[in-house]
């Protein structure tokens, strides 16, 4: 590889860059930060946001705009301002939300309110998925529940999560086949909770693969080099020149890598750094 060359390194988080248990490893932070300190670039694209993905990283120094709600939301890390947002048409927004309800699923819709980003819900009783999510979240400064979907705006919504059965996330994408087409729609096992399935829907502007590719030009990359584990990085691993699924990752991503590396467990996304991105 020239020495001059300039490689953009993308890694998801959860399944990928930390560790099972959902942390930061001491030797990833270590190399990537080395990477960085030496003139790299490295960022991350997550379905997590912002505020969360930042709680996790915090020991990284990244410089570079960081991919976020699944790309939908791209920011900078050092001063935290949100550099893109990408929002599906209202009225796919409300065709999923009606959808959803017709089928007893309650959806998480993440949306610009009063300025900030806010995570907002149908207050009252809430099946056990949607109530665990919640739960694991008590001191998200983002929630904000609702009497009405009427108290936000759904033109600003970018980014909507159910959280149910397999069959139900299936049956309501299917249905909505011609409704959602300028919408990216993913269905993927949770990481942390095996068995329970989330349906994440963003605008078609607004996926991995496509901020992927703008943080791509924005830094001028020669090449781009991703790490992912789960179904919502397939697009990544399409739009990157290398794509890396960590040992543990779903099997299609598995499939579709250049290779395969370590685990998770194992920190194998710093391992694979150390060894090929000196």
């Amino acid at each position: 590889m020239a020495a001059d060359r300039r490689t953009l390194y993308v890694s998801d988080l959860d399944g990928t860059l930390l560790r099972p248990d959902g942390t930061l490893g001491d030797f990833t932070a270590a190399v990537v930060n080395e990477l960085v300190a030496g003139g790299g670039l490295f960022t991350y694209a997550t379905a997590r946001s912002p505020y969360r993905a930042a709680l996790l990283t915090q020991s990284l120094n990244l410089q570079l705009p960081l991919i976020t709600y699944g790309g939908a939301v791209i920011t900078d890390p050092v001063t935290s301002r949100t550099l893109r947002t990408a929002t599906p048409p209202a009225a796919a927004v409300r065709t999923l939300i009606t959808a959803a309800a017709r089928r007893g699923l309650q959806p998480l819709v993440f949306v610009q309110h009063a300025g900030r980003d806010r995570l907002c819900w149908i207050d009252g009783p809430l099946n056990w998925g949607t109530g665990d999510f919640l739960r694991r979240r008590t001191d998200d400064p983002r929630l904000l529940p609702l009497a009405s979907w009427s108290q936000v705006s759904l033109e600003q919504v970018f980014y909507i999560s159910l959280i149910g059965p397999l069959t139900d996330l299936e049956e309501c994408r299917s249905d909505l086949v011609e409704e959602l087409a300028d919408c990216d729609v993913l269905i993927s096992e949770d990481v942390y909770v095996p068995g329970q399935f989330i349906l994440d829907l963003t605008s078609a502007a607004g996926t991995k693969a496509a901020a992927l590719q703008q943080v791509a030009a924005e830094v001028k990359a020669d090449e781009v080099v991703c790490f992912g584990d789960n179904v919502n990085d397939l697009g990544m691993f399409g739009a990157a020149d290398r794509s890396y699924a960590v040992a543990n990752a779903v099997a299609e991503a598995r499939r579709v890598a250049t290779a395969v590396i370590g685990s998770n467990a194992v920190e194998g996304v710093a391992r694979w750094l150390r060894e090929h991105a000196a």
